[in-house]
């Protein structure tokens, strides 16, 4: 087992541990660097300023903060869907879907290493190829009862391991079937898309066929929540719902700073910069084949058992960590964000050319 690190302070573009090392930091989830960015900060304050700590109330209570109800329109309108709702977390959004009465009698096909957000009943891991995968759900929907609804669950990228999904083959799915399609962008939106708009505008929408899209904001973000995507019917089913109501929001302060970065177009300017850097390293990587990665996109990944201990003598922490279940095999995963600079990518460019 590897060795855990601790430190009292949030990693930027590097971390100094609890016993005084410094190292350059290249992991974590914090794509656009909102974790230290100063508008971000700026307008984080002026929302514990406005709105207090917390609001502790459901949502559906006859007094509403009206920053939630803004700030869902602000991010439907970012990614191109008719409808939002916020929530505490995406892991929450995703469980919130599935939990859904009027899909707890369908069939569920999950996408192999779908993220546990989107674990619902009969969950299986499947052991193929994302492509194997959808070619064989296909062709089980084709042949199933027409009276059943059949849901299909997978994430928009392929994660630790990264991995890109050709999404447009879901345009393959059945037009004779009613099918719910749920996906996981947590690590699309902010990253993908135009502007880091994500995935959602991609997706089929057919009279047969709803798209649903739930992330994590707490990711590219930098928002302690989750958020829905879908069509106005359906979002408006799960904040009627009874689990929606009896949980509380998440704090307001951090959604009024997302209004206000996507009113800004801060998060579009941290996302020119992300692609910026991750096209500055990619052009550094003298040996292309030593990392797995997709075009434009902020992960690179390795299997080799020998690469993060050289990392680590070389003053360079990334994640290496069993995910999801305990017994799965440690992956490097090594993450450029907005806030890396060039020296350090040319720090790991050059530490990356001498391994052997």
């Amino acid at each position: 087992m590897n060795e855990t690190f601790l430190t009292h302070s949030l990693p930027s573009r590097s971390v100094r541990l609890a016993d005084g090392r410094e190292f350059l930091w290249f992991s974590g989830t914090d794509y656009l660097g909102m974790g230290h960015d100063e508008m971000f900060l700026a307008h984080l304050t002026e929302g514990f300023q406005r709105y207090g700590t917390h609001y502790g109330s459901s949502r559906n209570g006859s007094l509403r903060l009206a920053v939630y109800e803004e700030v869902e329109a602000s991010l439907a309108a970012f990614v191109g869907a008719p409808a939002a709702l916020v929530v505490s977390s995406g892991m929450w959004a995703g469980q919130l879907v599935l939990s859904n009465a009027e899909f707890l009698t369908a069939q569920i096909h999950y996408a192999p290493r779908v993220h546990p957000a989107l674990w619902g009943p009969g969950y299986v891991s499947q052991e193929v190829t994302w492509l194997e995968w959808l070619r064989q759900t296909i062709q089980t929907i084709q042949q199933s009862d027409e009276r059943q609804t059949q849901v299909v669950c997978t994430d928009a990228v392929g994660s630790p391991w990264v991995e890109e999904y050709d999404l447009q083959l879901l345009h393959e799915l059945p037009d004779d079937r009613q099918i719910l399609l749920i996906m996981d962008d947590s690590h699309g939106l902010g990253v993908l898309g135009e502007g880091g708009m994500g995935v959602f505008s991609q997706l089929p929408q057919k009279d047969n066929l709803r798209s649903i899209v739930t992330a994590s904001l707490n990711k590219a973000l930098g928002v302690p929540g989750g958020v829905i995507f879908g069509d106005k019917d359906f979002i408006q089913s799960i904040r009627l719902s009874p689990r929606f109501a009896g949980s509380s929001p998440a704090a307001p302060a951090y959604f009024y700073a997302l209004q206000q970065n996507l009113a800004k177009g801060i998060f579009q300017e941290a996302h020119e910069k992300l692609l910026t850097n991750i096209r500055c390293f990619t052009k550094k990587l003298s040996r292309p084949n030593l990392l797995e990665s997709i075009e434009n996109y902020p992960v690179f990944c390795s299997r080799d058992p020998n690469l993060y201990p050289y990392l680590l003598e070389n003053k360079i922490l990334t994640s290496h960590f069993s995910y999801p279940q305990p017994t799965d095999p440690p992956i490097v995963r090594l993450v450029i964000t907005a806030s890396h600079q060039k020296e350090d990518l040319d720090r790991l460019g050059e530490v990356l050319f001498n391994f052997e």
